[in-house]
């Protein structure tokens, strides 16, 4: 699915579940379980768990979220049970984290696309691949990959996920057990 597709449904959901200017998460919760099959009697504790998922509640957040998930670029994890990560996966993004500071010359917390050539440079040199010349190609599709947001830049937990995503991919496994 295309990104304009994914917030044109997030738009949709929005406004169906916003009522008296409000998001109505009980009822998109029932909605949600009834289309899987499912029975569940709701708990406030489980409104609160959705809120971590769904974030504000703001048009924004629910655009986010289609993304992700129609679009299939960042798995969503429970934000509530944070798992640790597994060693690998933290030698990994703190390599990742110390390159992205590298580009990230202004310390603003996010790379623009103008940058990005230089990070993917220094990651593949990092993987052993030292000759690696990305084309505007390659740059588009990582950018389309990586800004999950669509703001045209890329931030620090964007950057993670991709790594966190790519490490999943490789069939690593990214969490302790």
């Amino acid at each position: 699915m295309q990104r304009e597709q994914a917030v044109q449904i997030a738009g949709q959901l929005y406004n169906y579940y916003t009522k008296k200017g409000s998001l109505d998460i009980q009822s998109m919760m029932a909605n949600n379980y009834k289309m899987m099959g499912k029975q569940f009697q709701i708990q406030q504790e489980d409104v609160e768990e959705y809120k971590q998922v769904i974030g504000s509640g703001q048009k924004k957040d629910f655009e986010q979220l289609c993304i992700r998930y129609f679009c299939n670029t960042i798995p969503i994890v429970n934000q509530q049970k944070k798992q640790k990560y597994s060693k690998i996966a933290n030698d990994r993004l703190e390599i990742a984290r110390k390159i992205f500071r590298k580009f990230d010359a202004d310390n603003s917390g996010t790379i623009t696309s103008d940058e990005v050539r230089g990070l993917l440079i220094e990651t593949y040199k990092q993987v052993g691949i030292n000759n690696y010349q990305p084309t505007d190609e390659d740059l588009k599709e990582w950018m389309n990959m990586t800004d999950t947001n669509g703001d045209g830049l890329i931030s620090i937990e964007e950057f993670e996920d991709l790594v966190i995503r790519s490490l999943q991919s490789s069939g690593i496994e990214i969490y302790q057990k």
